[in-house]
């Protein structure tokens, strides 16, 4: 093997929900889509070639860090996180991480890649470029979001103040709960899927995005939802597409959650505010013109 599809243009052959909403578009070598980015093993194959951006790695690979995909090989979802740790911002390389492991509720299966997995090869690659950055991220991502609505809200309530979050952490995406036959017969489904649960305190939020939760109807849904789930011991949390994009109401939101969870949120760090703008700037533009 004398080159591979890297960076870049992996992270995009891996077809990661959303990755162009992940990835800079402030960033210059995000945004060369025309471009392909490959990685040679030898510094004697490293030569200018129109359209493309060559990488050189001399170090030894882990097994499987190179995968064949239809019939190319790409650098597997692990060895991209590694090697976009140092073209991305620690925020936006953390959302990376989310949406590798994201996957529908209830289908771990369909995960490109897990906080494990993540782990393991980082273990194996100690001394690659990247490795100091991949390691501080990975500790935030969890597996099982649904959306990257869900990845960013989660990012934005439980990452520590020094990454312009809320510091809520404790919460976990989708988790099941198990309808009594009463309430599933009402549903017409057996279980439900909480979008961020915190297990310790049975409080859940439940993101209500405008495209799918804007009409009375749905809203009507959502309502009943919340009683059957309170019925099972479970407090709902609804947090709007308006309240995520609205800077003051998010904050209060938050104050209410940490309320909530009894914890106090006091913010000490000068960065918060700067960090917690970067952070926000990854919402989607398209649900923030109906917010």
């Amino acid at each position: 093997m004398e080159r591979f599809i890297s960076h870049f243009s992996a992270a995009r052959h891996w077809n990661i929900p959303y990755i162009e909403a992940v990835l800079d578009p402030a960033n210059s070598e995000a945004e060369t889509v025309d471009y392909v980015d490959y990685t040679v093993l030898n510094a004697s194959k490293r030569y200018r070639k129109k359209g493309c951006n060559i990488y050189l790695c001399q170090r030894q690979l882990p097994p499987r860090a190179v995968k064949l995909k239809d019939g190319i090989m790409v650098a597997s979802p692990e060895l991209v996180f590694l090697q976009l740790a140092s073209k991305l911002s620690i925020q936006r390389l953390i959302l990376l991480g989310l949406q590798l492991c994201s996957y529908p509720p209830g289908l771990p299966a369909k995960s490109i890649s897990t906080k494990r997995k993540l782990k393991a090869f980082l273990d194996k690659t100690k001394g690659f470029k990247g490795h100091s950055n991949a390691s501080r991220a990975v500790k935030y991502i969890e597996n099982g979001s649904a959306s990257i609505m869900e990845s960013i809200t989660y990012m934005i309530l439980t990452l520590p103040h020094a990454l312009g979050g809320y510091g809520l952490k404790g919460a976990v995406f989708n988790y099941e709960i198990k309808l009594k036959e009463d309430a599933a017969k009402r549903l017409r489904q057996n279980r439900c899927f909480l979008d961020l649960y915190y297990e310790s305190k049975k409080l859940a939020v439940e993101y209500d995005s405008f495209a799918f939760h804007g009409s009375p109807s749905e809203q009507g849904k959502d309502a009943i939802r919340a009683e059957i789930l309170k019925n099972h011991g479970v407090d709902v949390m609804q947090l709007s597409t308006i309240q995520i994009y609205d800077r003051e109401a998010c904050s209060n939101f938050a104050a209410n959650l940490a309320h909530r969870l009894g914890k106090r949120i006091d913010i000490r760090t000068n960065k918060f505010i700067e960090m917690n703008a970067h952070l926000r700037s990854l919402l989607p533009t398209a649900d923030k013109d109906h917010a």
